[in-house]
Parts: structure tokens; C-alpha cells; sequence
């Protein structure tokens, strides 16, 4: 991994990070911030995998909330359409949010300090 890579790789990570802290602190919509952390780990694994820590659990969850509508999209559906929608996202939310809670946490700690780990 070139200089370069490795600069941009570590942004990355950072904006994983402060954004697993924005997810817990509900700063950001928890789906659209599931969206994002799903995009920034691919940004991640396109220079270089991280390692020592599992993340597939953000993949699960993005799979099976992909296809509902997050932020401004709800405003193309009709409430009730949305209210059906909704109950099945809560169950599907209700299944993973613990653990992607934990693993929130577990990014927060293991990248407090970037350096050590690229």
C-alpha cells in the first residue's frame, strides 16, 4: 500500500469511527447511518481489508434494509404504505440492532488512535 493509499484508507477509518460515534450518540439516523457505514467499509476494503475485526455484520444489516426507503425517499410513498413498510423494518432493526450497537462500540475503541493500526 502506497503513501497515498494508506492517507486516504485512514480518513476512512476515521469517518468509520466517527460515525459509529454519531450512530450511538443519535446524531444521525440509525438507517442512514448503517447506509454510510456500509459505504465507508467498502471504501475501506477497496485499498486494503481491515483486519482483527469483524464486520460483516454491517453487510448482513445493509442487505436486508437496502430495498426500504431511508431520509428523503419516504416522501415518494404514501403514509400508509410507509407504516407497513416500517413494521417490517422495526423487525428486521429488532433483530440486529444489538449487535451492530457492539460492534459500533467496538469500532470506537479499536480506532481511537489510527496510527496504531495502518
Amino acid at each position: 500500500m502506497n503513501k497515498s493509499d494508506e492517507l486516504k484508507r485512514n480518513r476512512f477509518i476515521k469517518k468509520l469511527r466517527s460515525n459509529a460515534i454519531a450512530i450511538l450518540s443519535n446524531q444521525i439516523e440509525i438507517h442512514s447511518g448503517y447506509f454510510k457505514m456500509n459505504y465507508l467499509l467498502g471504501r475501506i476494503n477497496d485499498i486494503k481489508k481491515l483486519e482483527n475485526i469483524d464486520l460483516s455484520i454491517f453487510n448482513s444489516y445493509y442487505s436486508e434494509i437496502q430495498s426500504y426507503p431511508i431520509g428523503d425517499e419516504r416522501k415518494l410513498y404514501s403514509k400508509e404504505f410507509l407504516d407497513r413498510l416500517d413494521a417490517r423494518l422495526k423487525r428486521v432493526d429488532e433483530k440486529y440492532m444489538d449487535a451492530l450497537a457492539e460492534k459500533c462500540g467496538e469500532i470506537i475503541e479499536k480506532f481511537k488512535n489510527i496510527k496504531d493500526f495502518c
